[in-house]
């Protein structure tokens, strides 16, 4: 019997890289969703980053129904003022990125990913998320204006990346790896359950 190959449905540096580090055999596909749905208020973020985490798995999966299939969504979750709750994903330019950045400077706010892994022929269907808090430091427009154009954090949540090396994040709490777009510690347990590493 062949040994299920492990799928990424991502092309993002930081997800490959993650599991690189880990020494996990595995091909990145980039997953089939083209527009991703926008995080609507009264859904748990939790439930939100799974559910899209599937969608991503499962948009490839006809392509690969012996393999496992690896899904993953992150989102930057903001309480502003106590007053609503707002959600950030990848900025569209670099007037939207100043804007999250500004928001989310000299504040505490909560990062969410999830994963999912799939096979499709054994009907595995499993998710999970992990959440970190993450304190901005206190910056000025010009320290903003400075990160967008050195680091170009445009493919990232909240418009900015916990490993980047002018780094904006004061403090965190919970896994490094969550923010940088994959709950390993997650992912790990999973892998081992169906004996894929």
């Amino acid at each position: 019997m062949i040994k299920p190959r492990i799928i990424l449905a991502s092309s993002s540096p930081r997800r490959i890289d993650i599991l690189k580090e880990y020494k996990i055999n595995f091909i990145s596909k980039e997953h089939k969703i083209i527009n991703e749905p926008e995080y609507s208020s009264g859904t748990e973020p939790c439930e939100f980053v799974k559910n899209i985490a599937l969608d991503k798995a499962k948009s490839i999966e006809n392509y690969y129904p012996d393999d496992f299939i690896i899904g993953s969504d992150t989102i930057v979750m903001f309480n502003a003022l106590n007053s609503f709750l707002a959600s950030l994903g990848k900025p569209t330019d670099a007037r939207n990125a100043f804007n999250m950045i500004n928001m989310l400077s000299g504040n505490i706010h909560n990062v969410y990913t999830g994963i999912a892994l799939i096979n499709k022929n054994r009907q595995i269907y499993e998710s999970s998320y992990d959440k970190t808090e993450v304190k901005i430091k206190n910056l000025s427009y010009e320290e903003i204006y400075n990160y967008i154009n050195q680091c170009k954090p445009f493919d990232k949540a909240g418009a900015y990346g916990i490993q980047d090396s002018k780094g904006i994040v004061e403090s965190y709490s919970g896994s490094y790896k969550n923010v940088e777009g994959l709950c390993i510690e997650n992912l790990i347990p999973l892998l081992k359950k169906y004996h894929l590493i």
